[in-house]
């Protein structure tokens, strides 16, 4: 049985750990929680870890909306765990998810900012009067020396799906063109979903042909095809794109015509050779 001056003397030695030391455990805890914790075991600690970073979770759904109160619940499937946090900055905004943990916000006036829910940084992005259907992220913004490119899907004149993109603070989204696109002014096609993918931005167009969008940072930003559409695809189709490890794939919704009834059969996975360029098609997420 240890005696109580051996416990104060162990208590003492935790309270001195070198700095470096605690800053390096600090960086490996992969939960806020356990920063937490560790901050709370001493002035000392808590000194020392002020200045680390909190590794927020990237993966969290978000259950309810707060109603008439300012509380939000959030599921975090990496601890399994509830969190109701009180979030007055979402009051009288709508808002959604989007890639790395964030949250898109957009109010009545059109204003639409990066939110994360955990940290409360916020980004402001360019106004936009249309409904945007969804926002990808390259990067986290909140990373050192982040160069964020944010790409917006919204829905525009004659129920058409336009992309722009732009980064946290700029005062303008930028609409991309399309070499391909059959409309006269080129700055508009049906696209139905992107994805940034080893640092570049792919779209999938309802034809099912892949485009890449290129010089982002450059005068004359466009998308070119990239990829022809699967085997056997029938345009119009609801499409998905996704990375399954180091390929690109697609999954697509199979309709199914009987006697008139329109249905959906299922889904059809494909994945591309990046270098071919060529589909092949998979019959399990495993493979």
């Amino acid at each position: 049985m240890h005696s109580k001056k051996k416990t104060i003397a162990d208590v003492s030695s935790w309270a001195n750990m070198m700095d470096d030391l605690l800053t390096h455990i600090a960086r490996l805890t992969r939960f806020p929680r356990h920063h937490i914790r560790m901050t709370a075991v001493c002035r000392s600690w808590r000194a020392s870890l002020a200045d680390q970073k909190i590794n927020f979770p990237a993966v969290c759904l978000m259950l309810r909306e707060g109603g008439n109160c300012d509380n939000y619940n959030f599921y975090s499937m990496s601890e399994e765990i509830f969190d109701e946090l009180d979030l007055p900055e979402l009051r009288g905004r709508r808002y959604w998810g989007s890639p790395f943990g964030w949250l898109v916000s957009h109010g009545l006036n059109c204003e639409i900012r990066l939110f994360n829910p955990f940290s409360r940084a916020t980004f402001p992005l360019p106004k936009n009067h249309s409904l945007i259907e969804k926002l990808i992220l390259s990067i986290n913004p909140e990373e050192p020396n982040s160069n964020c490119i944010v790409f917006a899907i919204y829905w525009g004149f004659l129920h058409r799906r336009y992309i722009a993109f732009a980064k946290p603070g700029d005062l303008a989204w930028r609409t991309l063109s399309y070499d391909g696109d059959d409309d006269d002014d080129g700055f508009k096609f049906l696209i139905d979903v992107a994805i940034y993918f080893k640092c570049n931005f792919y779209g999938c167009l309802n034809s099912g042909k892949i485009v890449l969008f290129e010089d982002l940072h450059g005068p004359h930003p466009k998308a070119v095809e990239f990829a022809p559409q699967p085997p056997n695809f029938h345009g119009g189709l609801t499409c998905y794109l996704f990375a399954l490890g180091e390929n690109l794939c697609m999954t697509c919704r199979d309709p199914c015509d009987d006697d008139d009834d329109y249905e959906y059969n299922g889904y059809t996975i494909f994945k591309l050779d990046m270098d071919t360029k060529s589909w092949e098609k998979i019959y399990s997420l495993g493979d």
